[in-house]
């Protein structure tokens, strides 16, 4: 697959940590919000590619390390927004570009009376609402932001910013967790919003369980045009058997299937657990072997042309890239050598768009579609 492939460098500073975010924005031309280690500070950093050149910038940001989730949005007005935790506060950042100057605010915690530390941020813009009639286009790229909130007891949050407005908020799951590892918040392709995590039950055992929980808005009746009230959520289990997770992340966009991919940090295994439309059950599905825990795996998932499952990870150096059979295998092949966290999206052409660091933030096109 390496052939298959066009590898080109982002940012060659050295400087590039492993974490980064990828998305497109209306023209299909990637974005990417990464940290490097600048002016003793992990700089907050925005790469896009226009024109078949790629830019760079410093936003300004500091955030907190390697191992912290970042996220960008680009708008329907070509405005990246960035969501990620503060490195001198811990606390929750969303930033936007607009007039060529960044603006950041600190999204407050405790149902918006504090500001307290939080970790795990995922961001996702709301894409659909404003573009009906009658619709209010305040509503259209709304930032929603899910976190685990430090205090009390780092239970799952989920933020939303309507109309430019006052952010809302919504306790996703109220239960405390002796973990903060692995929060990733999606939007389906009928904008249902949806949240994958753990939560951490310290039994005394090592390792001590980590469900794998999926948080869903109740379906309630909203009568006529936003605003609305801030949502409610039910959570439930979908893998008891999680123990030591490193990281988890949901597929965006999907039509029929919903995807979220995780990764055991002690065997080093990457699993699926898909639930498709028309099936009875979700299945738990193995997508790598695990690895002895011989280096990260980092999984990013995301649904290619024709709501196809893929899964993109870490192993032994290598980017890979698995694709879902209909029988519910998993097939995978290498992408290019890399060690850092990748992130994955696909075009409305069906391009797999990838980036990745490797002390420079690396990007990988798929000039052709693998048999």
């Amino acid at each position: 697959m390496t052939s298959q492939f066009a590898i080109e460098t982002a940012d060659d500073s050295g400087n590039v940590l492993g974490q980064s975010f990828l998305t497109l924005d209306g023209s299909g031309e990637p974005a990417v919000v990464y940290l490097a280690r600048r002016q003793n500070r992990n700089a907050v950093m925005v790469a896009r590619r226009q024109n078949g050149q790629w830019t760079h910038e410093d936003t300004g940001g500091a955030g907190l390390d390697d191992g912290a989730r970042i996220s960008i949005g680009i708008d329907a007005h070509d405005i990246p927004h960035l969501a990620y935790t503060d490195g001198r506060t811990t606390h929750a950042v969303h930033a936007v570009r607009t007039g060529g100057t960044w603006s950041f605010e600190e999204v407050p915690t405790g149902g918006g009376i504090f500001f307290n530390g939080v970790s795990n941020v995922s961001m996702q813009l709301y894409r659909r609402l404003g573009t009906g009639l009658g619709a209010d286009p305040g509503w259209f790229d709304m930032p929603a932001i899910a976190y685990r909130d430090s205090h009390p007891d780092d239970h799952l949050v989920v933020a939303l910013k309507p109309n430019n407005g006052p952010w809302q908020f919504s306790t996703a799951d109220p239960s405390p967790s002796a973990t903060r590892a692995g929060v990733s918040l999606a939007y389906d392709s009928s904008d249902s919003l949806t949240i994958a995590y753990v939560v951490g039950v310290n039994d005394g055992t090592d390792p001590f369980p980590e469900p794998l929980k999926l948080a869903s808005v109740k379906p309630t009746v909203v009568e006529g045009d936003p605003p609305w009230p801030p949502p409610e959520f039910t959570s439930t289990v979908i893998d008891h058997s999680v123990r030591g997770v490193e990281s988890v992340s949901m597929a965006r966009g999907t039509f029929f299937h919903m995807l979220v991919a995780y990764a055991d940090r002690h065997e080093g295994y990457v699993k699926a657990w898909v639930k498709s439309f028309g099936e009875l059950a979700p299945t738990i599905e193995l997508v790598a072997q695990g690895n002895g825990s011989k280096g990260p795996r980092r999984p990013a998932a995301a649904a290619g042309p024709g709501d196809n499952l893929f899964i993109a990870y870490l192993d032994s150096g290598q980017v890979m890239l698995a694709q879902r059979a209909s029988d519910h295998s998993w097939n995978s092949l290498p992408v290019t050598t890399g060690d850092g966290w990748p992130s994955l999206a696909f075009g409305n052409d069906g391009t797999a768009h990838l980036a990745y660091g490797t002390g420079n933030l690396m990007y990988a096109r798929r000039t052709t579609t693998p048999a």
